[in-house]
Formats: structure tokens, C-alpha cells, sequence
């Protein structure tokens, strides 16, 4: 879609929004404050070296010194905001500074190619690292005074700066001048350039021709090369800056520019689309962009290949319908082979379901804080435990089901195991929060008695939280049912490990079957745990 396409879809937006009587100087305020975002961390064009690898993606901050204007891009956003906190000028605000952010964006974008050059900023990004540090700290409040946070902060942020550039950057290289500022090239440095490209040209078409590859002509300018820039320019730090190549910043930045224009109009008309909490509201908006943005762009989601591999699904389909239930000229029983592995997929989950909830039920009473909170001793069992906990959670099942398979090879067993220790945990912590939001009452009347511990643990404790273990294993269990064909597919065993070799195979009639075998047996074990846990909870 087109810069303005964005534009004008996202003042479209903030009219639809406005019409459903959402507030609209939430989305000027989170325009404003997302503008400095934008600005600072998220790519605007295209700057390209002499591989794929030499190009580079520069922000706006970085363009600033060949387009020095650019600079008013944050101040803009300042104003921006600042006015908007005053609900009277909101309107205005959002529609000068959505109309003049628009114009800047334009401007950039028709700007034409040219050569610059990088200067790397050293230790930026190792500050921005450490003051991440430094602020995650401080919020979590490790003191109850806050100066003692705020020490703590600097002094942990500070070792934070200081390793990274010592020791950090042995293990973390690219963070060594990874922000990199875009200067204009010194004067007759392009035309350098190009008369040492020319007159390196007998060489290379000298080696060219030996080869049978094309002969390179002459240029006039770099513009004339197709791809990037020589070598040698490239290796010296030049770049060919193309403001017209725009990613996804430049798309944020017109999209931006569309809502705080669209919620400006839409207040002019209707002054009273506003709240209390339009602040808060702006910084949850500018962190949900932050975040999903750049995760959008590194998991290249676009769905113009998913229309481009259409025929591949078409194809896909027509291969493997109808499903091949048998062939007996080939001794193939494909169906047969399907509910044996299913049964075996069942049996996996059932097994490591159950193995995950012998162990989770006494462990989860040393890792409730009601129950440890009595002793020091009981209170570092506690902090054994929840650490336990969050360790073996943190390691997927798939993970501990390649280590299995490779120590006691492939088969069921290995995802038996993996299931278990990984389920162990989650219904560990699940049991446990349960113990803790048990009610005192009961638990209070038993102690006054004299009743010992495991009294009051049978009599006081179960009988609430047995009705919740239960629903949460029987959801544990389905949840290890469908982790268990995946772990089929690295050599666990069960309906996975089928469909993978049908899949290698390219015998999609039989792998369909599989796939058609996993929906029907998923939902019969959600009416199955319904029914159950409807009955026993």
C-alpha cells in the first residue's frame, strides 16, 4: 500500500472510531508520544553497500544530518502532546500536527538518491541497554524505600554499561556501533568514485570474459549501477541512500499522521470525545505499537506470499483428497496405521499427564507461600521450589523431547518424559496458587483444635482445592494431547511421527487421514473433560 493509501486509511479509521464514540484525543496524544518512538527506533528507508548484507535501514534520527529539517519530526510530537493534554486544543493539535507529520513523511520520501556516508555512534546502544536495566529495577521495587531502589538501579545499570563495553562486546559484537548516523559524502567523493570504478573495469571484464559472464559498462554516476554500490565504496562506508525505498517506520509514520488528523477533525466536530484517562490510554497505545510493529516486520508477515503460494495449496489439496483409507495390491493400510498411532498419542499424554500430576500434588504444597511462610526454613523450600517451577517451565517440551530421544532414543518413552517434567511444572504452579486462595476459615478452626498439619491439610485444605486440581489436570491433559503430535514429529512416536512420514513421503492421501483423526479425537476429549470436570468440580 502506498504511503498516502496509509494516510488516508488511517483517517478513515479514526472517523469509524469517532463514530462509535471512542475517544479521539487518546489517539492524538498517542500519535504525538508515538512519533518520538518512530523517530528514534524505527526504520524509515533504504541505504544500500555493496551486498545485501552492507544494506542498512536508517531511522529518521539518522537521517537528520543530510535532511536536517527531519528534526522537526520530535518536536512536532512534543507539541503535539503537550497541547493535546488540554482538551480544548486537542482538535487542533491533532490536525496541524497529523497534516504537517504528512507533509514532512512527503517530503523525505521524494528526496532523490544519493551518497552518504556511515558514522557509527559507539556506546549508544550499550546506554539505552543499561538504562533498561536501571529502569526495570527501580519499578520492581527490590526496597520498600525508594532511594535504596534508586541506588540499587544506578549502580546496577552503571556495572550493566561498564561490562558491555568491556567484556560484553566479546560476546555481543553487533551491539559495537550498531545505531549509525547518515552524513552527507564530502564533495567529489561520488565523482572519486565513479572515475575509480571506470578505471578498474579493463580488470574485472578481463576476468568477466574468461568466464563467459557479461562485460560491465561504464557509469556515469552510481545511480547507474544496478544493486548498490562498488565494493571499495562500500568497504570506505559509503551507502546509496534511497528515501523513496520507505519500510515500515515511513508506513508508521503516515499512519500515525492519518490518526491524529482523522481524531483531530472528528473532535472539531464533536468536542466532547475525550476522557480522563487519555494520557494513560496514549502510553498503552504507543507501547502495544512499539512492540508489535518491529515483531511484525521481523516475522516478515505479509500476506502477498501467502496469495503467491495460493497455487501450492490448491495443488496441496487436490493431492491428498480424497484420503487413501487402503491399498491392499500394496499392502498399505494407511487407516489402520492412523488409529494405532492415535491410540499411542493418547496413551503419551495420558501417561505424562498423570506422572506430571503424582509429582505436582505434594510438591505444590511447598511451593504455596500460605503454607512456608511459617519458618526460615520453609520459606527457602518455598523459594527452591517457585525457582523450580519457573526453570522447568521456561524449557519447552520439545526441547526436552530432542534431549530424550537422543538419551534413550526414539520411541514414546522420550516424549513420556519430556511431557512429564515439563507438565510437572505447570500444574505445580497452577496447584499451588490454588493452595494459597484457599479460604482461612476452615484452616484457622481445624488449628485452634490442635489438629496436626496433615490433619489440617486432609480435612481443611483438599476439600477446597481437590474439585480445582482436577479441572486443571484434566485441561493439562488436553493441552498434552496436542503437544503430543508434535512431538511425533521429532521422533517421540504417536500420530506426529505418522504424518511426518507421510509428509516426507509425499503420500498426502494418507497423511490427510492423520490430520482428519487429530480434529476428531481433539474434540472428543473437550466433550469428554466438559462432561467430567461438569460432574466432578
Amino acid at each position: 500500500m502506498t504511503p498516502l493509501g496509509v494516510f488516508f486509511l488511517s483517517i478513515g479509521l479514526a472517523v469509524l472510531l469517532g463514530t462509535a464514540r471512542g475517544s479521539m484525543r487518546r489517539l492524538v496524544l498517542g500519535g504525538g508520544l508515538s512519533l518520538g518512538v518512530a523517530f528514534f527506533a524505527f526504520p524509515f528507508s533504504r541505504a544500500l553497500g555493496f551486498l545485501s548484507r552492507d544494506a542498512l535501514d536508517p531511522t529518521l534520527l539518522a537521517l537528520v544530518p543530510v535532511f536536517p529539517w527531519l528534526a522537526l519530526v520530535p518536536v512536532l510530537g512534543g507539541l503535539v502532546w503537550l497541547l493535546a493534554l488540554r482538551p480544548q486544543w486537542a482538535a487542533w493539535s491533532g490536525i496541524l500536527g497529523g497534516g504537517g507529520l504528512a507533509l514532512l513523511g512527503l517530503l523525505a520520501q521524494a528526496q532523490p538518491t544519493q551518497l552518504v556516508r556511515l558514522v557509527p555512534l559507539y556506546g549508544l546502544m550499550e546506554g539505552v541497554t543499561a538504562v533498561g536495566v536501571g529502569l526495570g529495577v527501580f519499578l520492581l521495587r527490590p526496597f520498600q524505600r525508594g532511594w535504596w531502589s534508586l541506588v540499587l538501579a544506578v549502580g546496577l545499570g552503571g556495572l550493566a554499561f561498564s561490562w558491555l563495553n568491556t567484556q560484553g562486546h566479546l560476546y555481543l559484537p553487533k551491539m559495537v556501533g550498531y545505531y549509525k548516523l547518515l552524513l552527507p559524502a564530502p564533495p567529489g567523493a561520488e565523482e572519486k568514485l565513479v572515475a575509480e570504478y571506470n578505471a578498474s573495469l579493463p580488470e574485472k571484464n578481463a576476468v568477466l570474459k574468461e568466464l563467459g559472464q557479461p562485460l560491465l559498462r561504464p557509469i556515469a554516476s552510481l545511480r547507474d549501477l544496478e544493486g548498490g554500490l562498488p565494493q571499495e565504496a562500500a568497504e570506505a562506508g559509503y551507502r546509496l541512500l534511497q528515501p523513496s525505498q520507505l519500510q515500515y517506520g515511513a508506513l508508521a509514520i503516515f499512519a500515525l499522521s492519518g490518526l491524529m488528523l482523522g481524531g483531530g477533525l472528528v473532535l472539531l466536530r464533536r468536542p466532547s470525545l475525550w476522557e480522563m484517562g487519555d494520557p494513560k490510554a496514549a502510553l498503552i497505545l504507543t507501547g502495544v505499537l512499539s512492540t508489535l510493529l518491529p515483531a511484525f516486520e521481523a516475522t516478515e508477515f505479509k500476506l502477498q506470499k501467502l496469495a503467491k503460494g495460493w497455487p501450492f495449496l490448491v495443488q496441496f489439496v487436490d493431492k491428498a483428497w480424497p484420503p487413501n483409507l487402503a491399498n491392499p495390491e500394496a499392502g498399505i493400510f494407511p487407516l489402520q496405521s492412523v488409529l494405532s498411532e492415535m491410540l499411542l498419542t493418547v496413551e503419551i499424554a495420558l501417561v505424562g499427564t498423570f506422572l506430571a500430576a503424582v509429582c505436582a500434588v505434594p510438591t505444590s504444597f511447598l511451593a504455596a507461600r500460605n503454607l512456608t511462610r511459617g519458618s526460615a526454613p520453609m520459606r527457602v523450600v518455598f523459594a527452591i521450589m517457585r525457582a523450580f517451577y519457573n526453570v522447568d517451565r521456561g524449557v519447552d517440551t520439545l526441547i526436552l523431547a530432542l534431549v530424550f530421544v537422543a538419551a534413550v532414543g526414539l520411541g514414546p518413552f522420550a516424549g513420556v518424559l519430556a511431557m512429564a517434567i515439563h507438565s510437572l511444572a505447570d500444574l505445580g504452579k497452577l496447584y499451588s496458587e490454588a493452595i494459597e486462595n484457599a479460604d482461612r476459615g476452615p484452616i484457622e478452626a481445624l488449628e485452634a483444635t490442635g489438629a496436626a498439619g496433615v490433619n489440617v491439610l486432609r480435612w481443611a485444605i483438599l476439600p477446597q482445592v481437590l474439585p480445582l486440581f482436577v479441572s486443571y489436570t484434566l485441561y493439562r491433559f488436553e493441552i498434552n494431547f496436542r503437544v503430543s503430535v508434535v512431538l511425533g514429529l521429532v521422533g517421540a512416536g504417536g500420530i506426529g511421527y505418522f504424518i511426518k512420514g507421510a509428509m516426507d513421503a509425499g503420500h498426502y492421501d494418507q497423511m490427510i487421514i492423520g490430520v482428519i483423526a487429530i480434529v476428531v479425537v481433539v474434540n472428543l476429549i473437550d466433550f469428554a473433560s466438559s462432561w467430567l470436570r461438569s460432574r466432578m468440580v
